[in-house]
């Protein structure tokens, strides 16, 4: 079987994490992918050692899991040859995809009206911090930034509270995904049209897209919204505390015949009669009872108890993971959610699949992330180029 995007050529001219993870996510299901880098250390996060005070042990697994599968070439866009040979690469792309800023882009050449001239059919992927118009326009940004000037950050904590701290990457991985959902509107259009186009987005706009029920709710009511605190949210969405200082999450239905079904689960079928707790609405205005109760009820069992307790019962519930605790966790293996590769010098490694499931043209976790540089002269001599013009344009410093 096929991947779906065998055959499409993808230059990716990224750095960081939002744009690299749109080609990855292209990359895996079968797309070429031609990264360009700068031949002066590459993309920044080739230097990454560790995360999150997990240390490496010489595997740059952030880099490796959003650049697997792709090739490296390293051109230097300042020198007039580098500049060349990436408007011939971009004469037969499907796609190009970029994630720097947009004057910088301009100054190099490789901006939308510049590429679209070239070749007409070229889908180009732009994902900026926070849009085409506006003061912001040229200014950088993190996902951290998006998602903090999205509003999105307040709606997890109590008013006053200092906001979380972000999980690496996960921001960049959700605009990611918008990006590459446009890609697909792109080239279906393409085949229909004939013709390429823009495709945009930014953290700004994508982090306002996903927490859009957040953002309407508080515009209509033109009132704030925050996080709330164990005792203020719904007692039956809700995490408990258990017997070994671990977590169960439930995220029971507000009907009846859940809180039925909930009650039989946990053995406390006597609270089926309570009239604090009888129907959804007294249950609602007695939630912080409720609560005292169960976080007493939870604290009895242990996690793994409470597992084999609740894994017969249909209503959604979860134990609260450790993130080492995926690579047994039966849902995960059945599912082939982690997948197992060797590398090179390292040894064999679990890391995250495709995840995405296409009955006749399945995603590929293809090999691992590129040296710096690995398939320059490869490209060049695909594209055309002699032996001669390649040794000149690494004796000027155009390419690694």
């Amino acid at each position: 079987m096929s991947a779906p995007l065998e055959g499409i050529r993808v230059v990716d001219f990224t750095i960081q994490a939002f744009g690299p993870r749109t080609s990855e996510y292209l990359a895996e299901m079968g797309a070429e992918v031609i990264k360009i880098e700068s031949p002066r250390g590459g993309d920044p996060l080739r230097g990454v050692d560790g995360l999150r005070g997990v240390p490496s042990y010489g595997f740059n697994s952030y880099f490796d899991q959003i650049q697997r599968g792709k090739k490296s070439m390293t051109l230097d866009l300042h020198f007039e040859s580098a500049r060349q040979a990436m408007y011939k690469l971009v004469e037969d792309a499907d796609i190009f995809v970029t994630n720097l800023r947009l004057g910088g882009l301009e100054r190099l050449g490789v901006d939308y009206d510049t590429l679209s001239l070239m070749n007409p059919r070229l889908i180009y992927a732009l994902g900026t911090g926070w849009g085409l118009k506006g003061p912001g326009r040229n200014r950088g940004g993190f996902e951290v930034t998006g998602v903090a000037g999205s509003g999105m950050l307040t709606s997890f904590v109590e008013r006053g509270v200092r906001p979380p701290t972000w999980p690496p990457a996960l921001g960049d991985y959700i605009a990611a995904t918008y990006l590459v959902y446009g890609v697909m509107l792109a080239l279906y259009h393409r085949e229909r049209s004939g013709r390429g186009q823009l495709v945009h987005t930014s953290l700004l706009g994508a982090f306002m897209k996903m927490a859009a029920c957040c953002v309407d709710a508080s515009l209509y009511a033109n009132q704030d919204m925050y996080g709330m605190s164990h005792a203020q949210e719904g007692a039956l969405y809700n995490s408990y505390e258990t017997k070994d200082n671990r977590f169960i999450q439930i995220a029971v239905m507000h009907d009846d015949a859940s809180w039925a079904q909930f009650c039989e689960a946990v053995g406390i079928e006597y609270l089926k009669e309570d009239p604090r707790f009888g129907a959804y609405e007294v249950r609602r205005e007695n939630s912080d009872a409720l609560v005292s109760i169960l976080d007493e009820l939870f604290l009895t069992k242990t996690q793994s108890e409470w597992i084999e307790c609740l894994e017969q019962w249909q209503f959604p519930w979860a134990p609260v993971r450790l993130l080492t605790e995926l690579a047994s966790d039966p849902q995960v293996i059945e599912n082939d959610y982690l997948v197992t590769i060797d590398y090179p010098g390292v040894g064999k490694a679990k890391v995250v699949g495709v995840n995405l499931d296409l009955s006749e043209t399945p995603g590929i976790v293809r090999e691992q992330a590129p040296e710096l540089g690995q398939h320059t002269e490869e490209i060049l001599l695909d594209l055309g180029y002699t032996w001669d013009d390649i040794i000149a344009m690494k004796e000027e410093g155009a390419i690694l």
